[in-house]
């Protein structure tokens, strides 16, 4: 058996009918680069397909020997277009041609086992399975965040055809024509949409008089503060007051050990991170896709990810504290009904270690019976007290 041939086999459980569904999941690609076409993939399903199942166990040789013009037959295309799927796998690393160019492909069995192959060997294929499987799990977080930010494009454009302003309307139609983002995939557009648009609502709520921006890179909770009183706004807010600001840095550092797994060790993490973070915490904590889409719409994305990060936290308080988050989906929906509690929340966490919250305090702050709708709102309020943001 040639050793340069043999790979190193399939993941246990793996099969090569699976192996064949994954190339067609990611034959998108999350750049250019990884991009392959539709007869690319007919034909490497072709050739995976046309092997035996013990031709992907350890130590094997994996590959076929049929010729050119009998491929093409077989999917109906000619043999310069399969030259051409051929060189375009070659390319990605997904197969080798261990042939001599135009010479005829051969092949030898030997007790059901391949002893020389000279043709299209599969072992980049078998042996990139891990790449192949990071690259579908970079394409379905992309996916995800692309579909997030969908729709804060979306409810953002709703809420400016709610003012009735003509001028904003126009604006905005001229920002994103007919409000289509089905088709828009890139991130970066969608975040410069997203940018644009926040900044027509924000000329909206902008009060007659002097106003000073109070915005800073990477801080959210960060609104404008007035120079003088509107009919919005009653309470006076100073420059100097910055104690309702949150910064990446900061939620990290009240996040749980795994969470914090979950962000870059080479550098600070920001905001995009953290979303990240907390989208694969939901899994953690049985919150559906659904649940957290409607939280990043009605929250916006940071919010609804520091929402998250406080459930891990509390997931993991002791099994007998009375304010262990048991379900995630439950304390979600409460954060939601009382979103203003959130920042009191992160506030009264910055004084307690990971997995330890005051429960006597607040035993004494909640006493009477909650039923389960009302619980998350129960805590959020407790906690508000200690933090000194609500007065008993």
């Amino acid at each position: 058996m040639s050793i340069s041939l043999a790979h190193e086999g399939l993941p246990p459980g793996v099969t090569h009918f699976s192996l064949a569904d994954l190339i067609e999941k990611i034959a998108p690609g999350t750049c250019r680069a990884e991009y392959l076409s539709a007869t690319a993939v007919r034909v490497l399903k072709h050739y995976i397909l046309g092997c035996r199942s013990s031709d992907f166990e350890r130590g094997k040789i994996c590959g076929v020997w049929e010729q050119p013009q009998t491929t093409g037959q077989a999917l109906r295309i000619s043999t310069k277009v399969l030259h051409n799927a051929e060189a375009e796998l070659e390319r990605g690393g997904l197969i080798e041609r261990t042939h001599v160019p135009h010479a005829r492909r051969t092949g030898q069995r030997r007790d059901g086992v391949i002893v020389s192959l000279a043709g299209i060997s599969l072992r980049p294929l078998i042996d990139g399975y891990g790449r192949w499987k990071a690259r579908l799990e970079a394409m379905e977080l992309h996916e995800r965040a692309v579909a997030s930010l969908r729709q804060e494009v979306i409810r953002l454009g709703r809420e400016i055809r709610t003012t009735q302003s003509d001028v904003l309307i126009e604006e905005a139609e001229r920002i994103l024509p007919r409000g289509r983002v089905s088709r828009i995939s890139s991130i970066e557009k969608l975040e410069a949409l997203k940018g644009m648009l926040e900044a027509l609502l924000v000329q909206l709520d902008l009060p007659s008089g002097d106003t000073k921006s109070s915005h800073r890179t990477e801080e959210i909770f960060a609104p404008n503060i007035l120079v003088k009183d509107s009919s919005k706004n009653r309470k006076r807010a100073t420059g100097a007051d910055r104690s309702d600001e949150v910064s990446p840095a900061m939620a990290a550092s009240l996040a749980s050990g795994d969470y914090r797994s979950l962000l870059p060790s080479d550098r600070q993490p920001s905001w995009p991170d953290i979303v990240d973070a907390s989208a694969i915490a939901c899994r953690w904590h049985n919150v559906s896709q659904p649940a957290w889409a409607e939280a990043c719409e009605r929250l916006g994305r940071e919010r609804a990810a520091l929402c998250l990060l406080v459930i891990d936290r509390n997931a993991r308080l002791p099994s007998e504290h009375r304010y262990r988050a048991r379900s995630g989906r439950k304390c979600l929906s409460g954060q939601l009904r009382n979103a203003s509690s959130l920042l009191p929340m992160i506030k009264a966490a910055k004084g307690y270690p990971e997995g330890i919250l005051p429960d006597r305090q607040f035993a004494l702050e909640v006493s009477a019976p909650r039923t389960d709708h009302s619980f998350a709102g129960a805590c959020l309020s407790a906690l508000a007290k200690l933090s000194g943001e609500v007065q008993p």
